[in-house]
């Protein structure tokens, strides 16, 4: 109240000195909102010192769920009378003090109080209250803890009806990375699972696959170790009913080492992995001795008898008695059951009329029929009225067993007859659809039909050029072997020819044929062999200054030296230099032929070694450069220029193919200048 008189009388001041402004009007309703709206705000907002202290309570009741459930009642109860005196527009921290409450009560078997919590959640989401953030997950949360209620009750086909709606509701696949979600998350798979393998003996088709579902889920759940180990005693119950016990004991395995955490003990979990290892060792045979079983369940039942929650020791005293039977151990089985009577008797008052609430204080028809029939096969000691009472209540539940599954049975027709019809209208929306679509499939056939014709004129017209270009290279190296070969037979024809350079033409001409050779190899489809490799560039001008022919008197042929490496064919790198110093060489009469390399950094990135021949010969014109490179031009007669170019532009195109992209040739050239030769190749950075 003093907050919204300070803001009411804030904005009587501004309103009198709007009356001095010329837009009063728009000013004053203006103001009115901006007010109202802060004031809104600043009243809706929760104290955070406060917000921290229901907190702190709701956690340390939600820590205590399974350790001691009546401290987490208590907590909770502290923690709601504190938000309603405090923080009444806390809802969040209402609903999670309740759904703590609420499954401490399940813990404790005190179903009446449980359904009165559950149903104050369910009444505050219906209100949807904008300061409400987690009211999904905590209404999920109430209609599982709600579910597992109806569990216990035998009220398989209710339970699985609310398990059915919430999995159809979508509120556990929305993706939320925080505790609350995992919280939920792994309620959901518990419930499912104690649901179908305890309540409903495994009659589902997918058990496998819902034990998957909860073994991949299991790893990304944030949860406590009282969670994860409930998740693990779920799981190895559902192994254990599918008949995988190793799978079973894995599960106990890890809820025995979670117990020895520092601060993760609590008896309800140490009772429950005890006697599911006795179960999944019962099944066994030959495992452990049958003395070693019963120990086991007789120590789970006295540490749930330790616990304290009626339900669960009636369940441990079940389990106790049945095994006693089964091996033989009449005395044992009679002694637990006697310890129970001795408990029960003070938990309850037999109900004078005999009718149901005399043997369902607990709410637990399936665990009580297992009482009373181990009561019966035992003959345990009891007066005739006891025997009548015990065959009367056993008839009783069977009857009432049977009637929840009848419905449960009944449930699962209903869902699977709308299945059928649901796949049935799928299946005819999926074959009106594709009748729908045909046309347009025809369409499209059509449509791609066209582009296939065209495309494959295009690779005819493809297949006609690279013909062409084939008969062309044919041509041209005919026409080149007659240019090229006759200087060389001439030579040899030379009667005073001395041996020395006899030796050296014949060398020459064994090149060129080499030359011819791999000329030859380019006009098939298979193309120059090829074979990458990191080499270093200094051992080709190595070679290549010991392959081409001695340059004539007043040229002069330098390599400089380098330290760079390439990635290529390291032979046809060699013979694509040659060609190009060669071609040097042939055109330069006086001056110098030099070749060089440096390196080149690509926009990408990408290193690159440009190699560089120059010479001081008599150059060429644009036309003659455009025309050098060419496979399908006609050699003029006495034309300088032979095919080893043409075999130097197939080599680079090669290595642009097969080492990586940006690998060129090219030439620079004036008339009357000289020519530099520049070849790209990739630059490796390993040698």
């Amino acid at each position: 109240m003093p907050r919204v008189s300070f803001f009411f009388a804030l904005f009587l001041q501004l309103q009198n000195f709007s009356y001095f402004c010329s837009v009063k009007r728009i000013a004053t309703p203006l103001l009115l909102a901006l007010l109202f709206a802060a004031a809104c705000q600043r009243a809706d907002a929760p104290d955070p010192l406060r917000r921290s202290r229901a907190d702190g309570l709701n956690k340390e009741a939600f820590v205590n769920r399974y350790r001691d459930p009546q401290r987490c009642i208590d907590l909770s109860l502290q923690a709601l009378r504190f938000i309603d005196d405090s923080l009444p527009e806390y809802v969040d921290g209402q609903l999670r003090a309740l759904n703590n409450m609420a499954f401490a009560y399940y813990q404790t078997s005190d179903r009446a109080n449980a359904d009165l919590a559950l149903e104050r959640v369910d009444k505050t989401v219906a209100l949807r209250l904008p300061a409400m953030r987690n009211g999904d997950i905590e209404s999920a949360i109430a209609h599982l803890t709600r579910a597992r209620l109806l569990q216990r009750d035998c009220r398989i086909a209710d339970s699985y009806r609310l398990l059915l709606d919430l999995e159809q509701s979508g509120v556990l696949r929305r993706k939320r990375n925080n505790m609350l979600y995992s919280y939920a998350q792994s309620e959901y798979y518990i419930t499912t699972l104690v649901l179908n393998f305890h309540y409903r003996d495994g009659h589902e088709a997918d058990v496998r696959t819902l034990l998957g579902e909860a073994e991949q889920v299991h790893d990304a759940l944030q949860v406590d170790y009282a969670q994860d180990m409930a998740l693990n005693y779920a799981m190895a119950y559902g192994w254990q009913s599918a008949g995988e016990s190793h799978k079973a004991l894995e599960c106990c395995d890890e809820n025995l080492r979670l117990l020895d955490l520092p601060g993760a003990f609590c008896l309800y979990h140490y009772a429950n992995t005890l006697q599911m290892m006795a179960l999944a060792l019962k099944s066994m045979p030959g495992t452990v001795p049958p003395d070693s079983v019963l120990d086991l369940y007789d120590e789970a039942r006295k540490v749930f008898f330790e616990y304290g929650d009626s339900y669960q020791m009636l369940g441990g005293t079940t389990s106790t008695a049945r095994y006693a039977l089964l091996i033989g151990d009449t005395a044992m089985a009679h002694s637990v059951l006697a310890e129970w009577m001795e408990a029960a008797r003070s938990m309850r008052s037999p109900s004078p009329t005999g009718d149901r609430a005399a043997w369902t204080p607990f709410s637990a028809p399936k665990l009580e029929l297992g009482l009373f029939d181990i009561l019966l096969r035992s003959r345990f000691d009891g007066s005739p009225d006891d025997l009548r009472r015990w065959y009367r209540h056993h008839a009783e539940l069977q009857d009432y067993i049977a009637q929840n599954e009848r419905e449960d049975f009944a449930l699962q027709q209903t869902l699977s007859t709308e299945r059928r019809r649901g796949h049935w209208m799928s299946r005819t929306a999926l074959a009106l659809a594709v009748m729908a679509a045909a046309l347009a499939v025809l369409a499209v056939l059509l449509w791609l039909s066209i582009k296939r014709l065209r495309r494959e004129k295009q690779q005819l017209q493809a297949a006609k050029r690279r013909d062409v270009e084939r008969i062309a290279n044919v041509e041209t190296c005919l026409s080149v072997l007659r240019h090229d070969v006759s200087p060389f037979m001439g030579y040899l024809r030379r009667p005073d020819l001395s041996p020395e350079l006899r030796n050296e033409v014949t060398d020459q001409l064994v090149r060129t044929f080499d030359n011819i050779k791999s000329w030859t190899r380019l006009a098939v489809p298979a193309g120059l062999a090829f074979s990458a490799t990191d080499f270093a560039l200094q051992e080709v001008f190595d070679d290549v200054s010991r392959q081409v022919p001695q340059p004539a008197d007043g040229v002069r042929l330098s390599f400089a030296p380098t330290a760079l490496a390439v990635r290529g064919d390291r032979l046809l790198v060699t013979i694509m230099l040659r060609n190009l110093v060669g071609n040097a060489l042939q055109h330069t009469s006086q001056g110098e032929v030099r070749v060089s390399s440096t390196t080149w950094l690509s926009e990408s990135g990408e290193h690159f070694v440009d190699i560089s021949v120059s010479d001081t010969g008599s150059g060429m014109s644009p036309e003659q450069q455009q025309e050098l490179f060419r496979a399908d031009r006609t050699l003029p007669e006495g034309s300088e220029h032979g095919f080893g170019l043409i075999l130097c532009r197939y080599i680079i195109g090669r290595h642009d193919d097969l080492t990586r992209r940006g690998c060129k040739l090219w030439v620079e050239s004036t008339p009357g200048q000289g020519t530099v030769m520049h070849c790209r190749l990739a630059q490796s950075l390993t040698t």
